[in-house]
């Protein structure tokens, strides 16, 4: 490394420092409950697997060192998030200065660090961080192993990619992009079609088989979460989900970012000028977007399904933004995306500031939970019931966590008797439970209620949330359970 190169990765390093410790100290004063997801997640790393229900085992994992270290409250389970965002960020810069030049890879760093998608998901833990982490490292190594013939890069890459499916099954999508890589560069070519591309692959599908194991021993039950996310059975083929998805891309990677894409991409499919690094990274950021743009079309996709495009998409954004009007445009964009990071920050240690700004309803699910857990564990202290009991994921999840101290076991109502999720398949209610407090929403209640001989209303707890919502949870004492009513 040059002694300009040294400067530069110093200066990121600096600043990606602070905002991580920043984003840290975010954490530790947040006040915000987890998430019904990252509430499910943690409930997993109590138990550490080969797979769970609807992810791979990467989150529990994550979320199970993280507590291991720094105890069990909200801000120990997110912490992973902007710890891993910040290692994504470093190697953003390795990556983006194979490609280009030292000022572009600091650039590209400190942009993929500030990127709104990466400012929201730095205040959560969901399985998007992990899946980038890797899928940066085979990136990364699979640029290295272009022009290095030893094999520590091959195996590097193989190992993020057997390390990336064990966080989301998205980094499959390495796959195509590879083959896409080949198409464009003789370097990539050589590297995918050789030795070295087949122990990739088989390093990776090695590194999975553990879980492939753990699925077949449950009948595949994250397979079919996936496929039924997909939802292709159900397809709608709508423009205007295109339409959404396409707009959300905007807000995730930030709209001045997306500019310089799509003018890189115009730049790469006329100029004669090409790189090899600007056409691999080109081609290890199209097939995730041109994939999930047709899923959004057929059925319906979530504006972060995409994720793994912007780690390729982001010194391909600033390589472009760099040359206009003297950077001005790319400063614009850390401007903005300042501005938007600042806010999450703000939303995060006041979540009133949310509905200021008329942005509490995208928080409300995050907020409220502490009390319910607390009236949760006091009713079943009071009236020692044999069981606890919710009738749907979210709460179940938070019941979990924040029905603490607790002094009977938590178990799942189901209607049917068919895994839905990770709680059916692994707490579900069964009979007899002669005594039961049910926690159920009231729109629940007449279905779920009518599976019981008899119940009395203990409690109602009404919880304000976000966007002046409010949250209206009932507590029955339920008496001898029956069991799923074949006819619902």
């Amino acid at each position: 490394m040059s002694a300009e190169d040294r400067r530069y990765f110093h200066i990121a390093l600096a600043i990606i420092a602070a905002i991580t410790a920043i984003r840290v100290a975010v954490l530790v004063l947040s006040p915000l409950d987890l998430y019904p997801d990252e509430a499910q997640y943690w409930w997993w790393s109590q138990n550490p697997d080969w797979g769970y229900f609807s992810k791979p085992p990467m989150i529990g994992w994550v979320i199970w060192l993280t507590t291991a270290i720094f105890g069990q409250a909200e801000w120990a389970i997110r912490i992973g998030s902007p710890l891993l965002h910040a290692m994504t960020a470093l190697l953003l810069f390795g990556i983006a200065r194979r490609c280009f030049d030292a000022r572009t890879a600091m650039f590209a760093a400190l942009a993929y660090l500030t990127t709104p998608g990466a400012s929201y998901s730095s205040g959560l833990i969901s399985t998007d961080v992990p899946l980038l982490f890797f899928w940066a490292i085979a990136l990364y190594a699979f640029l290295r192993a272009m022009d290095d013939p030893r094999w520590r890069w091959p195996i590097l890459a193989g190992i993020a990619f057997g390390l990336g499916l064990e966080a989301k099954y998205a980094m499959f999508y390495v796959l195509p992009c590879a083959g896409f890589a080949a198409l464009f560069s003789p370097k990539a070519r050589k590297v995918v079609l050789g030795g070295r591309g087949a122990a990739i692959l088989a390093i990776g599908l090695l590194l999975l088989l553990p879980n492939v194991l753990w699925n077949a021993a449950h009948h595949f039950p994250t397979v079919a979460h996936t496929e039924h996310n997909a939802d292709w059975a159900g397809a709608r083929y709508s423009l205007s989900e295109t339409a959404s998805f396409i707009g959300g891309q905007f807000g995730v990677f930030g709209p001045i970012l997306m500019v310089g894409l799509l003018l890189m991409f115009w730049k790469l499919a006329r100029g004669p000028e090409r790189s090899q690094g600007s056409l691999v990274l080109a081609a290890f950021c199209a097939p995730p977007l041109i994939l999930i743009i047709v899923q959004s079309f057929i059925s319906e996709a979530n504006a972060n399904w995409a994720a793994t495009a912007y780690v390729a998409a982001t010194p391909l954004a600033v390589a472009a933004l760099i040359g206009l009007w003297d950077s001005r445009l790319l400063w614009a964009s850390f401007v903005l995306d300042g501005l938007v990071m600042a806010v999450l920050w703000l939303i995060l240690l006041s979540p009133s500031f949310a509905n200021g700004i008329g942005l509490g309803n995208a928080f409300k699910r995050m907020e409220g939970w502490r009390e319910l857990g607390t009236a949760v564990a006091d009713e079943a202290q009071q009236g020692h019931y044999a069981l606890i009991s919710a009738a749907n994921r979210s709460i179940m999840a938070e019941l979990l966590y924040y029905a603490a101290p607790r002094t009977a076991f938590v178990r799942m109502w189901d209607k049917d008797l068919h895994d839905d999720d990770h709680f059916q398949m692994t707490l579900r209610l069964t009979v007899p439970a002669h005594r039961v407090l049910m926690v159920v929403s009231p729109q629940e209640a007449p279905a779920v209620l009518g599976t019981f001989d008899s119940n009395t209303l203990a409690d109602t707890v009404t919880v304000p949330i976000g966007g002046r919502h409010i949250r209206v949870t009932q507590l029955y004492d339920a008496r001898d359970y029956r069991g799923p009513q074949t006819s619902q």
